[in-house]
Order: structure tokens, then C-alpha cells, then sequence
């Protein structure tokens, strides 16, 4: 009998396939209240840095801007250079704190606003990204399967309350 170990594409979780069964081993990550992440807010060319996660980290192929957790002892500027290096290969310069929200499950989000050398091209770390794009709020408004955090943002931005100059027709 033959097993291999793969993830379950709705939950992230370890699954087991024997000889043509699968085994979910669902495992929900525990819920953390006061969970802080922090997300990359990068231009270029009047288009937002964003990614498709992959399919083996939490919201498989979701559709949000680059980011995670803000480790122990970490600010949020040295998560966010620390982030953008392990998901994209790309060293960011953080600029400021744009804008700040709560997700639904408690985790507090700081939105920062990088730098990014004009000829950097990101690398994604594929079991963290599956794909990069850059996109307007227009097409972030038609693309599928997208992060609600994401969405909330652009909104936020079109309403003022982003600390970013506004670059787009809303």
C-alpha cells in the first residue's frame, strides 16, 4: 500500500491519500485573539503588488496584497520587510502606516506603504505565492476568489481614510 501526503485544498490541512482514499486530517488552526499581521501596500505604474496564495497556506488561492504574521518582538516594519523577503524575494523600503483594519476572526491588520526598486521583480516563494500581479482597483474589482480584506482596502482608499495619495478615477 502505497501513502502520500498531500494538503486539502479547502483547508490547507494535511490529507493522506491510501491507495485512492483520502484522509482528511483537518487541523483548524487555533483561533488567537490579538493575532497582528501586517500587509504591503507597493506601486508601480499606478498598480498594486498583488498575489494568488498558494494552495498550501490558509485562503488557498485567494486573491490579496503580499503580508503575514508579525512574529514575537517584531515591529511591524521588520515583519513587513521580513514578509515581502520570504513570499517575494523583494527587499521594501516601509514608508508608512496607510491604514489599519480588524478581519472578522480578530486579527488586527497594519497596512504599510514600501518602496520597491523599480527593477526588482518579485520571485514568489511558491509554497507561500502562487502567482503576483499588478492590477488597478478595476481589475481587483472583476478578479475571482479575492481576500476580503483586500476589497475593504481599495474602498477605504476610494473613501479617504487610506493614508495614500488617491492615483485612481473611483
Amino acid at each position: 500500500m502505497q501513502n502520500r501526503h498531500r494538503f486539502c485544498t479547502f483547508c490547507a490541512g494535511s490529507e493522506i491519500e491510501l491507495t485512492g482514499f483520502i484522509v482528511n486530517m483537518h487541523r483548524p488552526k487555533p483561533f488567537v485573539k490579538g493575532k497582528r499581521g501586517v500587509v504591503g501596500v507597493m506601486l508601480r505604474r499606478d498598480k498594486l503588488l498583488t498575489i494568488r496564495r498558494s494552495q498550501w497556506v490558509t485562503a488557498p488561492g485567494k486573491l490579496c496584497l503580499p503580508g503575514g504574521t508579525i512574529e514575537e518582538g517584531e515591529t511591524e516594519e521588520q515583519a513587513l520587510v521580513r514578509e515581502m523577503k520570504e513570499e517575494l524575494s523583494i527587499h521594501v523600503v516601509p514608508v508608512r502606516c496607510c491604514w489599519r483594519s480588524v478581519t472578522p476572526w480578530g486579527t488586527k491588520l497594519a497596512f504599510w506603504w514600501a518602496e520597491l526598486d523599480e527593477e526588482a521583480e518579485p520571485l514568489p516563494d511558491v509554497h507561500e505565492v502562487a502567482e503576483y500581479y499588478w492590477m488597478d482597483h478595476v481589475e481587483i474589482h472583476g478578479a475571482p476568489e479575492v481576500l476580503p480584506s483586500l476589497p475593504q482596502f481599495i474602498e477605504a482608499w476610494r473613501d479617504g481614510e487610506v493614508d495614500l495619495p488617491r492615483i485612481w478615477e473611483f
